[in-house]
């Protein structure tokens, strides 16, 4: 039984590591903005096109592998899904809890896409239309974005109001913050960027915070509903 486990896990080890450097990323990567990345740039100076480094190389502040730039391509689209999502708040919300949070994700999230683009630009690859591609385009290539709400979940959102849109809020986002959780502990396993390590590291510790906080006000909001 142990070995057969083993088994399972190592199966799973694998599928998250292509979800990072070969699957989403391929596809996602030559269609949607960073088809121009030198070969150099995005893998550590391996001209075989491995995501490793050299033996004996350390990477410094500003080398990117393949899951680096992966994470970074996807939290972008992630990013800019969270601020959609959290713009509906404003004019629906009916706990003004909920629209200060709104308001600090928003900040939050902006402020993320612009550290994608500081870290992309200081290792030499030009972000293309990673922050401008249409968000509709992005969801029908890349279906697979951890927590990423869904054209659906948003237009749904869109006709609730007051309480009800506060819990449903609540459960889309929650998940979302999960996704961008997933992705961030990936990337700390298949990376080699520090700039990269730190975000994901903050991103863990502030979304995973946030999703506690939700779910406090979710559990008072949903006896008065």
């Amino acid at each position: 039984m142990g070995r057969e486990t083993e088994s399972d896990d190592s199966s799973a080890d694998a599928s998250r590591r292509s979800f990072l450097q070969t699957g989403t990323l391929a596809s996602a990567g030559l269609a949607l903005g960073l088809s121009g990345v030198a070969p150099a740039a995005a893998t550590g100076g391996d001209s075989t096109g491995s995501d490793e480094m050299p033996a004996g190389d350390a990477a410094s502040d500003t080398e990117l592998n393949l899951a680096d730039v992966g994470f970074l391509q996807l939290m972008a689209y992630h990013h800019r899904g969270g601020i959609e999502a959290a713009s509906l708040v404003p004019e629906r919300t009916n706990h003004d809890a909920l629209a200060e949070f709104a308001e600090t994700v928003l900040e939050g999230q902006r402020e993320g896409l612009a550290r994608i683009e500081s870290i992309l630009a200081e290792a030499g690859i030009e972000p293309g239309h990673l922050l401008e591609a249409d968000l509709d385009a992005v969801r029908d290539m890349v279906t697979s974005i951890p927590g990423n709400p869904r054209p659906n979940e948003l237009a749904y959102l869109q006709r609730l109001e007051g309480t009800t849109f506060d819990l449903r809020f609540i459960e889309t986002f929650a998940n979302h913050h999960r996704g961008a959780i997933q992705l961030s502990h990936l990337v700390l396993r298949e990376g080699q960027s520090p700039a990269v390590e730190a975000m994901a590291t903050d991103i863990i510790e502030t979304q995973q915070a946030q999703i506690a906080r939700m779910y406090t006000w979710y559990l008072d909001w949903v006896q008065h509903a």
